[in-house]
C-alpha cells in the first residue's frame, strides 16, 4: 500500500513557495568582510536549508574562479550575489557548471541585472511549484539563457523537495 502525502508535507509546501531569494537592492551598502559575507548568505539562505555556506567554500570559488576575488579582503554586493547563486545552484550542479554559466551570462549582463534575472526566476518556480513538471511554454521570444536558468532553478527546488520526502519516508518507518 502506497504511503499518502501527509498534510505536514503540504503545509511545508505552501511555506517553501513564500521564501524568496532577496533583491539586490536587500544586499548592504557597505562592503563586508569573510565572515560577516558568510554569516548573511548564510541568513539569506537558511529558510532553503541548503548547505550552509563556509569562508573555506567561498575561498574555493574564488580559487576556481566562479566568482572574482574580494577587494581588499572586502565582500560587496556582486559577491554576495555569486555566493547566493553559486550555493543554490551547487545543490544540484557541479561547480564547473556553475562557472560555466555564470560566465555566459555575465557576458552580456551586469552582475546586478544577471542576479536580479537569476532571483526573479528562482523566486517565480518557487511561487508556482507544483508537481507539474511542464516549464512555461517555451517561444521564439525565449531566451537561451531564460529556459537554462528556468531549468537550473526547477532542479534546485525539486531536488530540495526529494530531500524532504526521503526524510518523511524515513520518519514513516
Amino acid at each position: 500500500m502506497s504511503q499518502k502525502v501527509p498534510t505536514s508535507f503540504l503545509n511545508w509546501l505552501d511555506s517553501l513557495k513564500k521564501i524568496t531569494l532577496p533583491d539586490w537592492q536587500d544586499f548592504p551598502e557597505l562592503d563586508l568582510y569573510m565572515d560577516q559575507s558568510v554569516k548573511l548568505v548564510n541568513q539569506y539562505l537558511e529558510p532553503l536549508h541548503l548547505m550552509s555556506v563556509t569562508p573555506t567554500m567561498v575561498n574555493n570559488y574564488v580559487k576556481k574562479e566562479v566568482m572574482f576575488k574580494p577587494i581588499k579582503k572586502r565582500y560587496r554586493k556582486e559577491h554576495l550575489a555569486a555566493i547566493i547563486v553559486i550555493t543554490v545552484l551547487k545543490s544540484a550542479f557541479p561547480l564547473d557548471v556553475i562557472k560555466n554559466g555564470i560566465d555566459q551570462i555575465l557576458v552580456d549582463n551586469s552582475p546586478e541585472d544577471a542576479y536580479m534575472n537569476f532571483a526573479l526566476i528562482f523566486n517565480e518556480q518557487l511561487k508556482s511549484l507544483t508537481f507539474d513538471t511542464n516549464l512555461k511554454p517555451v517561444t521564439t521570444e525565449t531566451t537561451i539563457i531564460e529556459l537554462e536558468q528556468r531549468t537550473a532553478a526547477s532542479a534546485v527546488i525539486n531536488h530540495i523537495i526529494s530531500e524532504k520526502l526521503v526524510i518523511l519516508m524515513k520518519e514513516a518507518n
